[in-house]
């Protein structure tokens, strides 16, 4: 069993678990504010480890009739009520199947008995259970749907019940603020560099633009640039719109010295305006070009990838006919003893198989015009960049700048994962939005697997951690507010039917199978993600 595995199944647990047991917390909340009888809060899921019970429900009985119960016994009480008081019908020693009646709105109430004297006796009606499961977390309230119920949650008011079904989600919309916040707060080491453009590709939005080699990129759309991932983010987030650009035009420096930087830089700040690309042209590297929209030729890639090549696998043969695709045996057994007739040599940065893989390098000194890489992507603003006089700075953010900062972040995530998503529908080439868009439970253990078993110092996996719980709140807050039928935004959806016919109420009995067929589907959906997810372990594949 891997590292990965292990250590991905207990950061899981941590990353997750909090986020859905505060999401519950906060329907629970809000539902003893209602006066909404609560049955049960569950951390985890079941089956049931063990139970506390907490509560003062006095219920009265006959005086001094015979009662066969004592302290500590776990029953199950049918009763009436009159003029706020509790009477006992029936009683008997609680039973798995009774919670269905409990939660129905039944008049049945299930506990612990506290104490016990000749007229009454006292129930703790509050379960908190720890579940073999832990993931996340449940509440377990009286009535949903029947509003006959007394302190059911269907008997509440209309705001109060969207108050109540919504308070989950909005604590997951919260969290991020808070750990986002605290994360930029915390003094760290952080790289800072100028970002300076390598080369242009011609007719790309920088192209147009004026952008050339040296220039020094210093904000875009007001913010500070200060790396290539910071560049990448605010460009990823104007996708098909205007895009403001600060930046100081470089001035090359002929007398330069090796050690020396190749640009000069006046000071002076420039704007420019640029539409970044959901779909930059991809190009194949060939020896000569007949398509300039399709192709480019390998002199040319290689000003953008050193690395670039007309083919990067070889085929073994025992007579060359193609020497872009071919090798002689005796030639391939220089590199490789193993080799045989008919295997594939790959070219590639850095050899992670000796049996199979040769370096670029190596594959020049057979045919110069190989390579690792065969087609040349543009981005969406046609500019190549790198990351110049970087220095290492240690600082933390004053506590409104890094709400700021933070609220920058959370809005940024929501563009991009809605960028993604329309990716699809683009015909989008934009390398950013490669790779696995949707994962579920099984993906984000893998994820969190990796970052346990990566290199990272344990402070930066500290912080991953609560990127990814932030990123995950995101979406649990969102999605969970979204109209689909057993979400709590699919019983808000119903609350707000109910507004629009005047208060009339959709049956119990409809709403409660529309939730289970939403359900159902829901459950389907995550079937399907999680064989993806584990396709992608089972082939190899890393997330990051």
């Amino acid at each position: 069993m891997s590292e990965t595995f292990i250590f991905g199944i207990i950061t899981f647990i941590l990353v997750l678990g909090p986020l859905v047991i505060l999401h519950e917390l906060g329907h629970l909340l809000t539902a003893r504010k209602f006066g909404v009888k609560t049955l049960e809060f569950g951390f985890g899921f079941p089956p049931r480890v063990f139970s506390y019970w907490t509560g003062n429900t006095v219920i009265y009985k006959e005086e001094n009739s015979d009662f066969d119960f004592s302290i500590g016994s776990i029953v199950s009480v049918a009763y009436s009520d009159t003029d706020d008081k509790i009477f006992l019908e029936k009683i008997k020693n609680y039973e798995k199947k009774d919670d269905s009646s409990a939660s129905s709105g039944e008049k049945v109430i299930i506990g612990k008995i506290k104490s016990i004297s000749s007229n009454s006796f006292v129930v703790a009606d509050m379960m908190w259970s720890f579940n073999l499961l832990p993931l996340g977390g449940f509440v377990r309230m009286v009535g949903e749907e029947n509003s006959s119920a007394s302190g059911s949650l269907a008997s509440k008011t209309k705001l109060q019940r969207i108050i109540v079904m919504s308070a989950g989600a909005i604590i997951n919309l919260i969290i991020p603020f808070i750990l986002l916040t605290t994360i930029f707060m915390i003094p760290s080491e952080k790289e800072v560099s100028d970002v300076t453009i390598v080369s242009v590709f011609p007719d790309s939005p920088a192209y147009l633009a004026g952008l050339k080699s040296g220039d020094k990129i210093i904000k875009v759309d007001n913010r500070d640039i200060n790396s290539i991932q910071n560049l990448q983010q605010s460009v990823m987030v104007k996708l098909g719109s205007e895009s403001t650009w600060e930046i100081e035009k470089g001035i090359p420096n002929i007398f330069s010295r090796p050690s020396e930087n190749a640009y000069q830089y006046s000071g002076d700040v420039k704007k420019i305006r640029l539409i970044p690309r959901w779909d930059p042209p991809k190009k194949i590297v060939v020896e000569k070009v007949y398509d300039e929209n399709k192709e480019i030729s390998v002199n040319d890639a290689r000003i953008y990838d050193s690395n670039a090549g007309i083919n990067n696998i070889l085929r073994v043969v025992s007579e060359v006919r193609d020497y872009d695709s071919e090798i002689g045996l005796l030639d391939a057994q220089k590199y490789i003893d193993s080799i045989s007739l008919n295997d594939q040599i790959n070219i590639v940065n850095s050899i992670t198989n000796p049996s199979n893989q040769i370096l670029v390098s190596t594959a020049r000194a057979i045919n110069n015009n190989l390579g690792s890489s065969t087609l040349i992507q543009e981005g969406a603003t046609g500019v190549q960049i790198r990351n110049t006089n970087t220095i290492k700075k240690n600082s933390g953010e004053n506590i409104i700048k890094a709400f700021l900062n933070a609220k920058n972040q959370i809005f940024d995530t929501l563009i991009l994962t809605k960028n993604a998503v329309f990716s699809n529908f683009q015909d989008s080439s934009i390398p950013q939005f490669e790779g696995p868009q949707t994962v579920g439970p099984i993906g984000i253990g893998q994820l969190t697997g990796e970052i346990a078993v990566s290199e990272n110092s344990f402070y930066d996996k500290v912080i991953w951690y609560c990127s990814l719980a932030a990123t995950l709140s995101l979406s649990l807050g969102i999605i969970n507010l979204l109209p689909i039928p057993a979400l709590d935004g699919g019983r808000i959806l119903f609350v707000i039917i109910e507004i629009i016919r005047g208060g009339k109420k959709i049956s119990p009995e409809r709403e409660g199978l529309v939730h289970l067929l939403g359900f159902i589907l829901l459950l389907s959906l995550i079937a399907v993600i999680s064989i993806q997810d584990i396709t992608r372990i089972v082939s190899g594949d890393r997330i990051f």
